[in-house]
């Protein structure tokens, strides 16, 4: 009995190794998140934090739950990315209204630790690009962006 047991779970995990979607980006994430944020180190700044300056540069939310819908981000998790980057004087929350609904603003010591942070970022976004042959690179973006959409359905 324990060996039809195993057999039949050996099959299942088997099948879960192979083909997980999960297995395989969380892993993916974990790897490449470590990449970046050991090339973002000498500026102090996390792939997360440097997103979320990027972000927060770009975009200019009228608020933290723009943000949070923009990057998929939960507001706990937000919130405690945001607050090593407003101690440091990276951004700039105002004072109006709930704190979710608060303009957030990219200040001039963000916009400096961005500009120390980019050729970090470049060399690490390359050394990821260089794995891809071709077109390879942007056809796997592509993948990403579509399968982002299974949230939505």
């Amino acid at each position: 009995m324990y060996i039809h047991i195993m057999t039949k779970m050996d099959d299942l995990f088997d099948d879960v190794a192979g083909r997980c979607a999960a297995v395989r980006t969380l892993g993916t994430a974990r790897v490449i998140t470590r990449h970046f944020d050991d090339a973002l180190r000498p500026v102090g700044l996390t792939i997360t934090q440097f997103t979320l300056l990027i972000t927060i540069g770009r975009m200019k939310p009228e608020s933290i739950s723009e943000i949070g819908q923009w990057l998929n981000i939960d507001r706990t998790s937000l919130t405690r990315n945001l607050k090593p980057l407003e101690d440091a004087g990276y951004v700039i929350r105002g004072k109006e209204g709930p704190a979710r609904k608060r303009k957030i603003d990219l200040t001039t010591a963000g916009a400096q630790i961005l500009e120390k942070a980019y050729p970090l970022w470049q060399r690490a976004q390359g050394q990821v690009e260089a794995r891809f042959p071709g077109d390879a690179y942007e056809e796997a973006k592509l993948a990403l962006i579509s399968l982002r959409s299974i949230g939505s359905d």
